[in-house]
Parts: C-alpha cells; structure tokens; sequence
C-alpha cells in the first residue's frame, strides 16, 4: 500500500505515519521566470514603442493600446488573480503552469509574428460600436428616469 502512496506523489512520514504531498512539477524554474517576464512584457514592446514613435508608424496606436491594457490588466491581477488562479491551483497538483501560461500569454501578445495586441485591438475596435449604441441607450433610459424624479421631487416642494 506504501507503494501506492509513492506513486501517486505521496510519501509517508516515520513517527506518525501522515502523508504529505510531494512538490509538484514545475515547467520553468523559477529564477528564470522574472528575467523573462520582464524581457516580453515591458522590453520588448518598449523597444518596439519607441521604434514606432521615432519613426511615426501607424503603429503606435497599438502600442498604446499595449500599454494601457498592461496597465488594466496589473490592476486587475492586483485584485483578482486569486480568481484567476483557481484553475491553475486545480492543474497544479499535476504540473504548476501559472507562470508559463502568462509568459505564453504576453508572447503571443507582443512577438512581432503574430502580434496578438494587433488581433486584440481590431475585435475591440469592431465590437466598440455595439457596446457604445447599447451604452447610450442605457445612458439615456437613466436620464430620462433620473430627470422624471427630478421633476417629480420638484413638484413636490
């Protein structure tokens, strides 16, 4: 039966028999996850903005859109990635992939093959006109009740 435990990522302790969990396997080791991360996050498309700036493409447009969505989207990790990670803490008891796929992430998002922030920002842009119709019929349902009360608070006195 020990040999089940073993197997399966466990090992048993001596004085008290309990079974504590293995270290489970990582992809990348640790030290090299910061250099990169900053590498493909910030250096990069840093030296990709300023080529655009200087040589005034169209794509610094992109490259703004890069820089605030790193902006959100750092705020939002600050906040949330406790719910982020919940799938990943799931998939950890086989093999720990959390900072991989955020490194795989922000590659595809910045590697000037593929340049995900490119696709990113044209399906914003083109579903920008429905948010903003459905945005301003809200907009203006509210101000039309807002300015019923207002009426209706006036009246009133």
């Amino acid at each position: 039966s020990s040999r089940f435990w073993l197997q399966q990522g466990f090992r048993l302790g001596e004085p008290d028999l309990q079974r504590t969990r293995c270290p489970c396997r990582v992809m990348l080791p640790y030290i090299l996850i910061v250099p990169l991360w900053l590498c493909l996050a910030i250096g990069l498309p840093l030296v990709q903005t300023l080529h655009a700036l200087q040589t005034k493409s169209e794509d610094r447009k992109m490259w703004l859109f890069y820089w605030v969505l790193y902006c959100l989207s750092s705020w939002a990790m600050y906040y949330f990635e406790w719910l982020v990670s919940i799938p990943f803490f799931v998939l950890s008891f086989y093999v720990d992939i959390y900072y991989e796929t955020q490194l795989l992430l922000v590659l595809w998002l910045v590697f000037p093959k593929c340049l995900g922030i490119k696709v990113l920002q044209d399906m914003v842009e083109s579903q920008s006109a429905v948010v903003k119709s459905l945005g301003a019929e809200h907009v203006k349902d509210f101000a039309k009740l807002a300015y019923d009360k207002f009426l209706e608070l006036t009246k009133k006195h």
